[in-house]
């Protein structure tokens, strides 16, 4: 599926590009702390592409690979401590998963939440 280039998704286009129902990946959200979306004020949720990444990677380990949930999440958490420092190209991300990168993320959703607040 041919992906529109935007800085967020929302969870019915996420839905669509990932194959999975909204009400699976609400779910995931809670059994999965590396999926994250932000919210905004009205507490819709906003998807990155790396978000789309770990949605398929979890598709396939749970559909594909057949892990049960508990497994999934141990095998995602390896397999990010594996990616540290290395590219994720399921999409073409090209943003590597560093501690510093993580805090200028954080430090730029802090920075959007403060301006849809104000």
């Amino acid at each position: 599926m041919d992906i529109r280039e935007k800085t967020y998704y929302p969870i019915r286009e996420v839905a669509q590009i990932t194959g999975v129902r909204e009400s699976v990946i609400r779910f995931w959200e809670q059994n999965f702390e590396e999926l994250a979306p932000i919210k905004n004020r009205v507490g819709q949720r906003k998807y990155t592409k790396t978000d789309i990444d770990v949605i398929l990677i979890i598709k396939k380990l749970l559909y594909e690979d057949e892990f049960k949930i508990s497994g999934a999440q141990k095998k995602l958490k390896e397999m990010i401590a594996a990616l540290d420092g290395k590219q994720m190209e399921l999409f073409g991300v090209e943003e590597k998963l560093t501690s510093e990168k993580l805090k200028e993320i954080r430090k730029e959703i802090v920075e959007a939440m403060r301006m849809l607040e104000g």
